[in-house]
């Protein structure tokens, strides 16, 4: 007994610290609850009757490309009234990343220039100054082949990682990306700048390294498709990607403020040197930015183009029409300012997309989305609102009706609570798209101090009563086998106290 009494009181002084020093201190349990019953269905239908045409003049630009070589029609496709020429292409929206069009978006291409978007992500990655002075080695300007695009770049020249992002950006520089490969790849000027053998072995290596560096990167925007296999697109058979995973390259570059400062100029000058004294001007290779071109887009603000004769035509392409943002990709385009010309294509995908698709409001921000009542708060404060933190919108198609049901979650539901926390959050899911945002406190709710007792109080009553349940059964258990045990012993006495008389079976 006395045992017991040990232990209920044991089990009593643990249960009433918990309690105190849980409730004293306000560290409420963590109650995630999905509320899915009894919630606001939004049922949200935008119709919004826009049409678009785009006439682009006629030219006579020669058409130079050859067609590359895939197990895919080159044919014109329609689709929900878009038309692409190209062989591959893509249209995603940046802000809820859902994508609009696709037309072989998964078969590999081979990326031309469009590879420096991936490349200048890697230099920023690798480079926290952009001020940083670069070395120009030989071999980085003797590797590129003729007629590749070059900044006329000379051995022994120095310039900032920033000049050299512009040439390549911009200009589309072959050898700037070379240069700044073999820079980040030694993480400095670590590297010999001469003629010599070695110096042509360490640049291989280095631009080994970097495309491994390339590949990693890609790997972790979610490339599924895409090996690279040097930093500017100069053709190999080994290097190839899709508009699918371009289009996740080109969004996570937009939101770089580095690159979408860059890639919006339409004209650079790199400075003169003591090894080259001449000017150096440049002009951007994407026409969709320059109003002297036919096929100049208002809405057009990036990102980086591509050519080569086996995979003509490429762009990786940007635009921002209000409050939309989004990335067009064309691979295995024509080359010219004909209506089948990648330019062409890109303008018809924007298109599409701004006027096909609208944003619907699924929350406002600072809405009120849940009322809850706190148990242990005083009676001023414990009716409680919770607003989402941000305004949430989906990506609809005009004319389509969509249902959907918030999933509300509520991290902490007793006091004390301060304005402005974080208590839970809600989701919405539209399309396989999900749509989050923190739940707000609306104000302060104070702790009760009654309120506290009882709660301490009723809680140490039940789990009372429960302890001397589990302690009581044991008991019963215990009587029940020593009473078993006792009978069968006294049994056995009796058994043993019986005698035999002899007497009785003599005859």
């Amino acid at each position: 007994m006395k045992y017991k009494f040990l232990r209920l009181l044991t089990l009593f002084f643990l249960i009433f610290n918990i309690c105190f020093f849980q409730v004293q201190a306000s560290i409420a349990p963590k109650m995630s609850q999905t509320l899915s019953s009894n919630k606001t269905t939004y049922s949200i239908l935008k119709a919004i009757n826009a049409s678009s045409s785009v006439s682009l003049q006629s030219s006579d630009a020669q058409n130079s490309a050859s067609i590359q070589s895939t197990n895919v029609s080159n044919n014109s496709q329609t689709s929900d009234d878009v038309l692409v020429y190209a062989t591959s292409s893509c249209l995603l929206d940046v802000d809820t990343g859902m994508f609009l069009f696709k037309k072989n978006a998964d078969v590999k291409m081979f990326p031309a220039s469009t590879t420096k978007l991936l490349t200048a992500l890697v230099v920023l990655d690798n480079c926290n100054d952009l001020s940083e002075k670069v070395n120009v080695s030989y071999y980085s300007v003797h590797s590129v082949p003729y007629s590749y695009s070059i900044a006329n770049l000379y051995e022994g020249e120095s310039f900032t990682v920033d000049q050299l992002l512009h040439v390549l950006l911009i200009a589309s520089a072959n050898d700037a990306a070379y240069v700044l490969a073999e820079y980040i790849a030694n993480k400095g000027n670590n590297y010999p700048v001469s003629s010599t053998e070695s110096s042509k072995d360490i640049f291989d290596k280095s631009i080994e390294k970097f495309a491994n560096m390339m590949n990693e990167k890609a790997t972790s925007l979610g490339c599924t498709d895409s090996n690279f296999v040097n930093p500017n697109g100069i053709h190999n058979e080994n290097c190839y990607t899709t508009a699918h995973d371009l289009a996740l390259i080109g969004k996570y570059a937009y939101n770089n403020s580095t690159i979408r400062n860059i890639v919006n100029n339409v004209k650079y000058e790199l400075p003169h040197t003591s090894i080259f004294n001449g000017d150096r001007i440049f002009q951007t290779t994407n026409t969709l930015l320059r109003k002297d071109r036919k096929t100049y887009y208002e809405y057009a603000n990036g990102l980086k183009t591509g050519y080569t004769d086996a995979a003509k035509s490429c762009i990786i392409a940007s635009a921002s029409k209000g409050s939309r943002n989004l990335i067009a990709v064309i691979l295995g385009g024509n080359s010219g300012h004909n209506d089948d010309s990648r330019d062409a294509d890109c303008v018809r995908l924007f298109e599409y997309g701004f006027n096909n698709y609208a944003l619907s409001q699924l929350v406002g921000e600072k809405e009120v989305v849940k009322h809850l009542s706190i148990i242990n708060g005083t009676k001023e404060t414990n009716q409680l609102d919770v607003y989402a933190s941000k305004g949430l919108s989906a990506l609809v198609k005009n004319g389509e009706a969509i249902d959907v049901t918030p999933e509300i979650t509520i991290n902490k539901s007793l006091a004390p609570i301060s304005e402005g926390e974080v208590i839970g959050s809600i989701k919405y899911t539209v399309d396989n798209i999900n749509y989050e945002s923190n739940l707000i406190a609306s104000h302060d709710v104070y702790v009760s101090s009654t309120k506290n007792i009882f709660i301490i109080l009723g809680i140490i009553f039940i789990l009372l009563i429960i302890c001397l349940i589990l302690i009581s059964k044991p008991k019963k258990r215990n009587n029940k086998n020593k009473n078993r045990s006792n009978s069968k012993k006294n049994k056995k006495n009796k058994n043993s106290n019986k005698t035999f008389n002899h007497n009785k079976y003599m005859y």
